[in-house]
């Protein structure tokens, strides 16, 4: 009889121990599991390393690991050249211009973890930091490119204007990315700025 007392209150906490490991395990993971949205990534530092994920998610075990998420949409850079400092031209006409300069962070693991680690994920998407790690380098591009061109050639041959920057800038910047550059705004400056 107390064999048999014994053997169910045995069975009773095995039960309840149990369900117990039933509902919180489900639950730990679930909150350990991280989701990346749309346009982001998820980077995660700790025992395990560096892990990033764009496409679905990855677990992380609190304590032992942190996780930030990175932007990685398009940003835009705008540098303008006005007035006394405009554009000067092949024939010297001096141009007052604004160029956008489209900028990403590449989706490859290797250069979200190099962004991360040299400016951080919070960093990587302010706009103020992007300009201050890129104007100077796109604006000594517009100089340069500049001069290659005529004023008229340069207002009708915008294309050609920007393929040019491309070239000189190049593509990769450190793990971000230059998709793309416009010119917003050009026209002849002011004569009182000559």
């Amino acid at each position: 009889m107390i064999y048999l007392q014994a053997t169910s209150q045995a069975t009773i906490v095995v039960s309840i121990i149990g369900a117990v490991i039933l509902f919180i395990i489900p639950i730990m993971l679930a909150r350990w599991y991280k989701k990346v949205p749309q346009g982001k990534a998820i980077i995660a530092t700790g025992l395990r390393g560096t892990r990033v994920a764009f496409e679905r998610g990855l677990f992380v075990v609190p304590v032992i690991e942190i996780h930030e998420r990175m932007d990685l949409s398009v940003k835009t850079i705008e540098i303008v050249r006005m007035k006394e400092e405009g554009l000067i031209c092949k024939d010297n006409i001096r141009a007052d211009i604004k160029v956008v300069f489209f900028v990403r962070i590449n989706k490859d693991a290797n250069d979200i973890k190099n962004v991360a680690q040299a400016i951080g994920c919070a960093r990587a998407s302010d706009l103020a930091t992007l300009r201050e790690l890129f104007e100077a380098k796109f604006s000594e591009a517009i100089k340069t490119v500049g001069k290659r061109f005529d004023f008229v050639e340069l207002y009708d041959n915008r294309v050609k204007f920007n393929l040019a920057n491309q070239e000189t800038i190049g593509e990769d910047l450190n793990g971000k990315k230059k998709d793309d550059c416009t010119i917003d705004n050009l026209e002849l400056t002011e004569i009182s700025y000559l």
